[in-house]
């Protein structure tokens, strides 16, 4: 007999189905090479500083404090202070936000093995939604070019909610839109607080997306480092794990 009680899978998009690790490191490795002032640090460093930094302005985006674009100049502003850029970084920051926009678009893909999951998850009846805490026409895109968008039944987007994970409120919107109840749906997400924290407070049980290898938090919560083999995870999601 199947056991499965799972009628829905929500999944986060940035670096769970979306590989957003890979395009900003692609479009970071180029700018190393451009600009002298980025290429004082080595590659890690200018990943960690950059990602610190989009972290903070993306919070502003999020709340409407700050226009997406001006965010994307000013990240490059800060970066090139921080690095004693010898001009007027105002001026510069713009040509690097465009050539990290350009380089990142170029780099967009799904991360290995999302579009064979997402399609047996289709293939087994189970609805699926990306939850996510961005804009709507910025994931929109994303998951069109990465050809995600046809085994995705709602995009429920911060933005859209008016509430960033982990605050319930997104959990539940997305819940029904896929007419499920917060039992009978798993959430996968690589953001332990936004995903994890998130998804267990509105009910829902969640799967932690590990990929990159930080340290466990929780035994309760069950956890994988790849989306490959589609078949093991598929019992995952299913409840078959043993939880």
């Amino acid at each position: 007999m199947n056991s499965r009680v799972t009628q829905a899978v929500l999944f986060d998009l940035d670096d769970t189905l979306f590989d957003h690790a890979h395009a900003t490191r692609a479009a970071l490795a180029a700018l190393h090479l451009s600009e002298p002032a980025l290429g004082r640090w080595a590659p890690p460093e200018l990943e960690r500083r950059h990602a610190e930094i989009l972290e903070v302005l993306h919070v502003e985006v999020l709340a409407g404090r700050l226009p997406i674009d001006r965010a994307r100049e000013e990240r490059f502003r800060r970066l090139l202070v921080a690095a004693d850029f010898g001009g007027e970084a105002s001026l510069r920051s713009l040509d690097l936000a465009r050539a990290y926009r350009v380089g990142y678009e170029g780099a967009w893909r799904a991360v290995p093995g999302a579009l064979p999951l997402l399609a047996a998850l289709k293939q087994e009846g189970l609805a699926v939604a990306v939850v996510t805490n961005n804009l709507t026409v910025e994931q929109s895109a994303k998951m069109a070019r990465c050809g995600i968008t046809p085994f995705v039944d709602a995009l429920i987007t911060s933005e859209e909610v008016g509430a960033t994970k982990p605050d319930a409120r997104i959990f539940e919107t997305a819940l029904r839109r896929v007419g499920a109840r917060s039992h009978e749906a798993v959430m996968v997400g690589d953001a332990w607080v936004a995903d994890v924290t998130g998804a267990r407070a509105a009910g829902i049980r969640a799967i932690w997306f590990n990929r990159h290898g930080g340290a466990r938090r929780d035994p309760d919560v069950a956890e994988v480092a790849s989306l490959e083999p589609v078949d093991a995870l598929l019992e995952l999601l299913r409840g078959n794990d043993g939880r």
